[in-house]
């Protein structure tokens, strides 16, 4: 025995490195609150020469609307990326590198976040500002969806959880075609389609229709 131990081949790098999943929901957390605290950045106090009496208040808060409603919608879409992440980990046996670094993709995507929110609250109405912040849900769904299929075929789930993951699989999946129904409203009404994709995130977050063809 010690001697069919000592002529064992050494491991590799790549089959040693990622394995860990707490440091990997490590990072995540860590990139997902700096991202959700910088969504503020975009809320700038009027300047005091503007506010000079109280009745320069109002308008002065109705002019930041656009860029709280940038701040609710991009909060809500950090919620939800985050809850379906982790949702992920839960049924999550091991990692792997390639695993590990698909977390670190959709971490990327995670960090534009608050860019892609900021031009939307400041070229709105423009399409492409929708467009803009669209493409990045798309990536973030596309880049979760691509770990958790990933770790589908590589047997690193749990595998009395199939169930779960076709839930996961439904939910991620209709995301995005609500996603893409509110950028394609924007070709005829960009404010409806910034209004769907508003309450398409508000019903993830909160469960107001709980149904099956909503990813509820």
């Amino acid at each position: 025995m010690a001697q069919s131990s000592s002529h064992a081949p050494p491991l590799a790098y790549t089959e040693v490195a990622g394995q860990s999943l707490r440091r990997i929901e490590s990072l995540s957390d860590g990139v997902f609150s700096i991202a959700m605290t910088l969504l503020v950045l975009n809320l700038r106090v009027p300047a005091a020469a503007l506010v000079r009496t109280e009745a320069d208040v109002g308008p002065a808060l109705r002019a930041l609307l656009p860029s709280i409603g940038g701040y609710v919608l991009g909060f809500l879409s950090l919620g939800i990326f985050w809850v379906c992440q982790s949702t992920q980990f839960t049924y999550l046996a091991r990692s792997d590198r390639r695993l590990a670094w698909w977390h670190i993709a959709f971490l990327l995507v995670v960090g534009l976040l608050p860019f892609s929110t900021a031009f939307l609250t400041t070229h709105f109405p423009l399409r492409g500002a929708v467009l803009v912040y669209w493409a990045n849900l798309l990536l973030l769904g596309g880049a979760l969806l691509g770990s958790y299929r990933y770790a589908q075929r590589h047997g690193l789930l749990r595998p009395e959880h199939a169930a779960v993951g076709r839930a996961l699989m439904r939910r991620l999946g209709l995301m995005q075609v609500q996603y893409a129904a509110a950028a394609g409203l924007c070709l005829l009404s960009v404010p409806a389609g910034a209004g769907l994709l508003l309450l398409v995130q508000l019903n993830y977050a909160l469960g107001l229709v709980a149904d099956r063809w909503l990813g509820d």
